[in-house]
């Protein structure tokens, strides 16, 4: 078996979760996600497609090394979008890696499969310890094996849904490392809690599906709030959530990927603003777009979507470019940053 599959978790270990009902991990909706039988009439589509499929050539970024990482103010909360959804967190002189993908490819194999359009701004082998490495779901763009192997020396908790520990297992993290957590569980680490909460999604690596959990997470670091989405399609339970845990102080939405044919598991643009706003999310910070090519939209277009919106609603939204370091309240960004990297928008 290739080692990147993953492994399948014991029985005794789903089952102990409410989520798992009918052999498989369920939704808190009902959801239809993209099947095989859809595949051909997706392939039509994207071979008929006219949209810019990618950024430029000039897209690379310098990489966010520990020299700058250094000279963050230890008592600030400060993030970095490293591309899709991983995300780098500086919080009480500790860092936290959020759903860490930074291989080349959101694929098992190194060879095929959907490509970064540019390198990670972050080499995993350059950055330093890890307090705790946080998942939203073992999809392979979301779980990377080349990263995990990179990382798993230099990562002192691993704080997973449930079923999730049986990949990083598979794959030398040891097990009093990781940390599986249900929807509403919390896990309190030296000045921080995360709470595991409901997404709609779906799971797998190879051909089974659901059998490890998905959620989004509620971190604290002390009296601030962040909400990090993973990755998901829109329900009303973004309000329960919001009701729980908010108002956030940021939240972490993915904003791309989305489709027709897989409406149900992805939040378009406008969906993650209605979500924002039911969980009283504070400042918009966008995720899940601009890494790699998954859906039939341009590569551009959920970023110039949720700008419209964010004028429309008069929602903050921090927007970096990849490798960029803001601050949880003092972060201006150009919102616009992306557009010279398209050979189509760039000409007008």
């Amino acid at each position: 078996m290739i080692k990147s599959f993953g492994k399948a978790p014991e029985k005794e270990v789903i089952n102990r979760s409410d989520q798992f009902q009918k052999g498989r991990f369920q939704n808190p909706v009902s959801t239809t996600a993209a099947s095989l039988k859809d595949m051909p009439h997706v392939m039509g589509r994207y071979m008929r497609r006219k949209t810019e499929k990618a950024p430029t050539s000039a897209y690379k970024f310098e990489e966010a090394n520990r020299d700058i990482i250094n000279v963050l103010d230890k008592t600030g909360i400060y993030l970095n979008w490293l591309g899709h959804a991983a995300v780098l967190i500086h919080a009480g002189g500790k860092y936290f890696l959020l759903d860490p993908m930074l291989g080349e490819r959101a694929s098992p194999f190194q060879w095929m499969g959907p490509k970064r359009y540019a390198p990670s701004p972050i080499d995993p082998g350059k950055l330093p310890a890890i307090e705790a490495v946080v998942l939203s779901h073992d999809h392979y763009d979301h779980l990377d094996y080349p990263t995990i192997l990179a990382l798993k020396g230099k990562v002192k908790k691993f704080i997973v849904p449930v079923g999730v520990s049986s990949h990083l297992e598979h794959w030398g993290v040891p097990k009093e490392n990781i940390i599986e957590k249900d929807w509403w569980e919390s896990f309190e680490g030296d000045g921080y809690t995360f709470t595991a909460a409901p997404a709609r999604h779906f799971s797998g690596r190879l051909f089974t599906r659901d059998n490890t959990l998905w959620c989004s997470w509620v971190l604290k670091f002390g009296e601030s709030n962040i909400y990090f989405a993973g990755d998901s399609g829109y329900f009303d339970g973004y309000s329960e959530i919001g009701e729980k845990y908010g108002p956030f102080d940021m939240s972490l939405m993915p904003i791309g990927a989305y489709d027709p044919a897989w409406h149900d598991i992805h939040l378009n643009p406008e969906e993650a603003v209605e979500a924002f706003l039911q969980l009283q999310g504070g400042q918009f910070y966008p995720t899940h777009w601009g890494t790699f090519d998954l859906a039939l939209h341009s590569w551009y277009e959920p970023i110039k979507w949720l700008n419209e919106l964010a004028d429309t609603h008069k929602i903050k939204t921090v927007t970096p470019a990849p490798g960029e370091w803001v601050h949880l309240f003092d972060n201006p960004t150009d919102k616009n940053w992306w557009r010279k990297y398209s050979s189509e928008l760039s000409l007008k």
